[in-house]
């Protein structure tokens, strides 16, 4: 599993977009056994946080199965 740390950017439904700390912007969608729904996404936006994710097959964007503040 790959981790990630920045601010979230923008959010549609479950998914978002993570602005990196090292500049890189990262797709990411909420994982159906992450512990968070799409509604808890919201206080997060323009926090900086961490990210649990896995590349997700067939998709653009990666799982997020973990998103905490950091």
């Amino acid at each position: 599993m790959n981790e990630a740390t920045g601010t979230i950017l923008m959010i549609q439904e479950s998914r978002f977009r993570l602005l990196r700390d090292d500049g890189r912007g990262l797709d990411l969608a909420l994982s159906p056994s992450a512990p968070l729904e799409p509604q808890d996404l919201r206080p997060l936006l323009h926090r900086r946080v961490r990210v649990a994710w896995e590349p997700a097959p067939g998709l653009i964007a990666g799982s997020a199965r973990r998103v905490e503040p950091a």
